[in-house]
């Protein structure tokens, strides 16, 4: 498994609740909307307000999450990334030198998100929610995610670990993207459902470094 900082290899709900509980406390101001500084990206998200749902398609090993982590690097609120990934962990050293303030964003690994972290999405502790490849997410818990964001004005991230079907729909979800890395220059977005459809390509020198976070 990858090093994970101290602060993050916490298995208890509770005690992560408890730090993001205080940490909030002390940020005094915690802008929501979704910024990057890459002017497609940007434009892609600019409508997308807490609330909102966003369904992502990112198969492994294709570096898309470096898309969906540019819009966590500038001055995020209090965030959760909830992973699931078969025994890989998280490589922090990767992630800060992204520029992702750590003393945001929270992990927690669970493959039953709804089930087994249910209280996370009955506050607003975290105004920015991952759910990262869950093994178990029913349409049922879905519903139910959508329907928390709206109370709690959250934004939900949901990353499945394969590319999105334009003929599959999802009611719930305002946005829904596929992400990849296409050949060494380039990233693409493959927007399906949105105030606009179609690809985007992204140059490689805009999002990548030389790193891995997982993929």
């Amino acid at each position: 498994m990858a090093s994970i900082p101290e602060q993050f290899t916490e298995s208890s709900l509770q005690h992560q609740l408890q730090s993001a509980r205080s940490l909030k406390q002390q940020l005094q101001h915690q802008p929501q909307e979704l910024h990057s500084g890459i002017e497609a990206l940007d434009r892609c998200f600019e409508q997308i307000k807490p609330g909102d749902l966003v369904e992502w398609g990112i198969p492994p090993g294709l570096n898309g999450r470096l898309i969906p982590l540019q819009l966590l690097k500038h001055r995020i609120p209090l965030s959760l990334w909830i992973y699931h990934h078969h025994g890989l962990g998280v490589f922090a050293s990767s992630w800060i030198s992204h520029g992702v303030d750590m003393q945001r964003l929270f992990f927690i690994c669970s493959d039953n998100p709804v089930r087994e972290l249910r209280p996370i999405f009955l506050e607003d502790t975290f105004r920015h929610i991952i759910i990262d490849s869950p093994r178990r997410f029913s349409t049922g818990d879905m519903a139910f995610v959508s329907q928390q964001a709206r109370k709690q004005e959250q934004i939900v991230f949901l990353i499945r670990h394969y590319f999105l079907s334009p003929k599959s729909g999802n009611p719930y979800a305002g946005l829904r993207i596929n992400t990849w890395q296409s050949g060494k220059r380039a990233f693409s977005l493959q927007l399906i459902k949105g105030p606009s459809t179609g690809r985007i390509t992204l140059p490689y020198a805009a999002v990548a470094e030389e790193h891995d976070c997982y993929h």
